[in-house]
């Protein structure tokens, strides 16, 4: 008589071992409209191999823990993201102090859609992410809050998306990059805001290499982005085949952009994109700011407008072989005063800046040593727009434009103070000044 009860603990027990090891086959926890609470996740030696799914998954419930990552950890997931958010909430301390590859090569690190993520720093360790098809992070309607970003040695490996897309939701970081900061990503933006909103601090103040092939290094649909200084340390933009930065309808605001070394490798198209929407910046090229841009202007402006600080007070050189450095079609331009350090534009096929219907405002133009080198089109062109400008060419001033003249006025007004209190030298050879 006791056989069968024994037969039938027996059977019980297998039956709770099978659905114990059932979740190996997915994700290392799912949690549906329940909570976990944990201390830390991963101090030691930690390696998740779940192939097929996430991580962890969170649907309307919560998660709390401690760091994430602080020993060795490697996420080995191949088919999903590292974990998913739906409308519940996450709440950590850092992620990634320590050792932490993130070898997920289908999906994005995190998925947040209209729920919530509440973390520490990401990245102050040694933080790999081999993700190969899409995003490290995707932010729908939700909310990520962070402290700092890649402070350590932090590579993107994405190749095929974005670093991070926002779409109405919101993303609020610390500081971007101030370690050694390597984005890989070669087919797509750095990051990417629909209607939504970023907000960090500083970007670029480390060691920070945008390898993005064929897409700009952020774009802005009619939401926000407001960051900090942009590009104090060494900060290379390799992107090829697209603007750094696009802004449609929306605001883009920050600090100072390239007060460190800041080279823009890209080279079919131009660094920002202006339609309707607005950027506002602090200075721009104090350090030495190299933009080699060879087939698009440095910036275009449409109906938008640009705010910015002194532009070129350090080292600025503009490698825009076939286009010019700035145009303004309706828009408008304020900015402080350009070409006060060693300003070198190179632009060898069109004008320095064209202005249509919109307005340049300036201070002071070349108070420094200011070499423009355009060889077949004049240094500025204005159509029926207004230029006005404080004293141009005060410091050595040199206008190597060979084919056309040095100012082209249709319709439109130009206003300046002083031309040419320094060493002015204008080479053009075909035409007048």
């Amino acid at each position: 008589m006791k056989v069968p009860c024994v037969a039938a603990f027996l059977v019980g027990l297998l039956s709770l071992q099978s659905t114990r090891a059932a979740p190996l086959k997915k994700q290392l926890w799912s949690v549906g409209s329940g909570s976990v609470d944990t201390g830390n996740v991963g101090d030691g030696s930690f390696d998740d191999n779940n192939q097929n799914n996430q991580f962890w998954s969170v649907n309307s419930g919560s998660v709390e823990t401690g760091n994430v990552g602080d020993g060795s950890f490697d996420d080995n997931n191949q088919n999903n993201q590292f974990w998913s958010v739906d409308s519940g909430s996450v709440k950590t301390g850092n992620v990634g102090d320590g050792s932490f590859d993130d070898n997920n090569q289908n999906n994005q690190f995190w998925s947040v859609g209209s729920g919530s993520v509440d973390t520490g720093n990401v990245g102050d360790g040694s933080f790999d992410d081999n993700n190969q098809n899409n995003q490290f992070w995707r932010v729908g309607s939700g909310s990520v809050d962070t402290g700092n970003v890649g402070a350590g040695s932090f590579d993107d490996n994405n190749q095929n998306n974005q670093f991070w897309s926002v779409d109405s939701g919101s993303v609020k970081t610390g500081n971007v990059g101030d370690g050694s900061f390597d984005d890989n990503n070669q087919n797509n933006q750095f990051w990417s805001v629909g209607s939504g909103s970023v907000d960090t601090g500083n970007v670029g103040a480390g060691s920070f290499d945008d390898n993005n092939q064929n897409n700009q290094f952020w774009s802005v649909g009619s939401g926000s982005v407001d960051t900090g200084n942009v590009g104090d340390g060494s900060f290379d933009d390799n992107d090829k085949n697209n603007r750094y930065r696009k802004v449609d309808c929306a605001r883009l605001k920050n600090s100072n952009m390239g007060d460190g070394s800041f080279d823009d490798n890209n080279q079919n198209n131009q660094f920002w994109s202006v339609d309707s929407g607005s950027v506002k910046t602090g200075n721009v090229g104090d350090g030495s700011f190299d933009d080699n841009n060879q087939n698009n202007q440095f910036w275009s402006v449409g109906s938008g407008s640009v705010d910015t600080g002194n532009v070129g007070a350090g080292s600025f050189d503009d490698n825009n072989q076939n286009n010019q450095f700035w145009s303004v079609g309706s828009g408008r331009v304020d900015t402080g005063n350009v070409g006060a350090g060693s300003f070198d534009d190179n632009n060898q096929n069109n004008q320095f800046w064209s202005v249509e219907s919109g307005s340049v405002k300036t201070g002071n133009v070349g108070d420094g040593s200011f070499d423009d080198n355009n060889q077949n089109n004049q240094f500025w062109r204005v159509g029926s727009g207004s230029v006005d400008t404080g004293n141009v060419g005060a410091g050595s001033f040199d206008d190597n434009n060979q084919n056309n003249q040095f100012w082209s006025v249709d319709s439109g007004s130009v206003k300046t103070g002083n031309v040419g209190d320094g060493s002015f030298d204008d080479n053009n050879q075909n035409n007048q000044f």
